[in-house]
């Protein structure tokens, strides 16, 4: 089963991907296909304030570090926390460098 999600991951990566550099204190880490995304999230002790924030998709084996940064296209943002892991994939929040 692990290797028919494995499969699903790169297809749907290399579907809706995009190319994404990573790089750690200004050195390449990784060439990638991540999926970028916004999503609104609560902010502070009010949860009708909504911010809107950058979220990375990336595979499970390139674990990032909080402080990396992640490029694409003509943007930059830098990894602020992981949000979530489902064996396959990670959810990475990204602020704009």
């Amino acid at each position: 089963m692990q290797n028919e999600l494995s499969d699903l991951n790169r297809h749907v990566l290399a579907t809706f991907g995009q190319p994404v550099m990573i790089f750690r204190e200004d050195v390449l880490l990784v060439e990638s296909r991540g999926i970028l995304s916004k999503e609104l999230v609560p902010v502070g002790q009010f949860d009708s304030v909504l911010q809107t924030v950058t979220v990375v998709s990336l595979p499970a084996e390139l674990e990032l570090q909080r402080g990396d940064e992640v490029q694409s296209a003509d943007q930059q943002w830098t990894v602020d926390c992981k949000l979530k892991d489902n064996g396959q994939m990670i959810w990475w929040r990204l602020h704009e460098a």
